[in-house]
């Protein structure tokens, strides 16, 4: 049989050029890594790849460009620890919870402060909340307080704010649900609800994205558009100071640009894509500076079911049947991912290791098109990023081959996020997860309730798939609500809006003198930098 399999040019190339990552930032001999206690001062250079982003506010992008910025700028309630998988205090330094899982009263630490030098009290909990909330602000995050007593009535424009959140002082925090809903905690320690400074954010208007003011361990500097983000260390840091005196995003989308500046010793950590990683990860020199983790993503082809021919059943499973995804993610992707059979990924405590994906059958595609009225095949425009370029065309010979004629369009992420959003697209590559909550996950992404900017970009529906995942998103006991999501996987694998590629096997590189960096499954780029430290003496 003619095999599809695309491989870049870049990958070939890459793969005869030499590791570079153990040489000194003056291209001096390899360095031994210190094994000493952290040490204060410094600067980490990471490469950002995924384009500048659009804003810096934590409430208006849900993408991996704003947020592994504002995760450090933000602080919020609670501090999830995604690698140990627990949730600690943040601004909270305690908190109860009512015996009937409807009220949460937080106890804020005294003494946090603000960037400016204000201290944080209760009153500026509830304006971040309402703010959030507000339909005004068209927030992609304001869901993450759904179930908060007055949710509903205040996006629908009913109610002048949120009536369940309570300040009793100024620091005491109280929220009253409607029902127990046990994911908020992991809800409460999302960037996007990051806690912000009411005069700040009136006083700058629109340009608070561009010049934010929190309470992160990080405060911000500059912003030099498609080049670099700084970022200070925030002495007031109620958690104490960071180690790094300062962190410097370099806005670099090309991969053999951030490879070659790596090598040089001019970027302290990247994520690596295929190409890199087949080289990498076969050279011993490299390996102890290499972090690898599967994340909580699962890649695939995003289907816009609003969009004829794609609003038929059919034809999205004849899509699905019709790649070898196993030679794919091998020739193309160089083993760094791994298969998937559904939207729930392999990382995931909902898992189902009994579900039945797609397997490779080119002639059951053809049929189904021939079922559906295609039996001459159609045109069909994938838009993606341009980091993921090559894992769609090491698609494309594969629909080829059954009739689909695939145009693709690449742009920035946050044009892509843009255009999901407001469902201008066909189809689109794109990942999506992180969330250490799969109940969380899949109702974002497959309810009813969140079509567009809220996560559901396939405008996706089915009645039993809501009615499932209403019951999981609060039910209190965890077999059942991991019962209940499966169920819902299984008709969503079924319908399939999504082309199930593969689930990440996100890999960092790291020079030898930075230490602290961890393998986080929500997502390697959202680093808690808090905790790392260089050493290039």
């Amino acid at each position: 049989m003619r095999s599809w399999v695309y491989i870049p040019l870049l990958a070939l190339l890459l793969i005869f050029t030499s590791c570079g990552t153990g040489g000194s930032p003056t291209g001096g001999p390899a360095e031994t890594p210190s094994t000493g206690e952290p040490r204060y001062g410094g600067t980490l250079v990471r490469g950002h790849n995924y384009g500048d982003p659009a804003n810096l506010d934590p409430i208006v992008k849900n993408e991996v460009a704003a947020q592994m910025v504002t995760m450090n700028l933000f602080d919020t309630l609670v501090h999830v620890d995604p690698a140990a998988k627990e949730i600690r205090a943040g601004l909270a330094e305690s908190w109860e919870i009512s015996p009937d899982g409807l009220t949460y009263t937080f106890h804020l630490r005294e003494g946090a402060k603000f960037h400016n030098g204000r201290e944080i009290h209760a009153q500026d909990i509830a304006y971040t909340f309402q703010r959030l909330v507000d339909p005004k602000s068209a927030s992609p995050f304001a869901n993450r307080l759904e179930g908060v007593v007055g949710y509903g009535a205040f996006r629908q424009g009913e109610a002048a704010g949120l009536a369940g959140v309570e300040t009793p002082d100024d620091y005491t925090v109280v929220l009253r649900l409607e029902k127990p809903k046990p994911g908020l905690l992991y809800d409460l320690g999302n960037p996007a609800t990051g806690i912000v400074p009411r005069e700040e954010v009136e006083r700058l208007g629109d340009d608070f994205g561009q010049q934010p003011v929190g309470s992160g361990p990080f405060q911000f500097v500059s912003w030099k558009k498609d080049d670099q983000i700084v970022l200070k260390a925030f002495p007031d840091y109620w958690g104490g100071r960071p180690y790094l005196d300062q962190v410097v995003f370099r806005i670099m989308k090309e991969e053999a640009t951030r490879d070659a500046e790596f090598q040089a010793g001019n970027l302290d950590v990247m994520v690596i894509g295929e190409a890199q990683y087949k080289r990498y990860s076969q050279d011993p020199t490299c390996k102890p500076n290499m972090i690898e983790v599967p994340e909580l993503f699962t890649r695939a082809l995003h289907l816009n079911t609003t969009k004829p021919p794609l609003d038929n059943v059919k034809v999205r499973q004849a899509i699905n049947y019709a790649v070898d995804k196993p030679l794919v993610i091998e020739k193309v992707l160089s083993n760094k991912a791994y298969v998937a059979v559904g939207p729930i990924p392999s990382s995931s405590p909902a898992f189902n290791p009994d579900l039945k994906g797609y397997g490779y059958d080119p002639e059951k595609a053809r049929q189904l098109l021939k079922e559906a009225g295609l039996e001459d095949g159609f045109d069909l425009e994938v838009i993606a990023y341009n980091y993921w370029a090559s894992s769609v065309e090491g698609l494309m010979g594969y629909l080829q081959e059954v009739g689909i004629r695939v145009k693709l369009v690449q742009m920035d992420s946050t044009t892509v996020f843009d255009r999901t959003a407001s469902g201008d697209f066909q189809a689109a590559f794109n990942s999506y997860g992180g969330n250490l909550d799969p109940v969380m996950t899949m109702y974002r992404i497959f309810h009813s309730s969140n079509f567009g900017r809220a996560g559901n970009t396939t405008h996706y529906h089915n009645p039993q798939v809501d009615a499932l995942l209403e019951e999981a998103l609060y039910e209190m006991d965890e077999a059942r609500r991991i019962q209940l999501v499966q169920e819902a996987e299984k008709i969503v694998v079924e319908e399939a809006p999504w082309f199930f590629f593969n689930y990440n096997k996100a890999v960092m590189m790291h020079q030898p003198w930075v230490h602290g960096l961890q393998p986080v499954p929500t997502d390697i780029d959202y680093q808690d930098l808090t905790k790392v430290w260089v050493d290039k003496k």
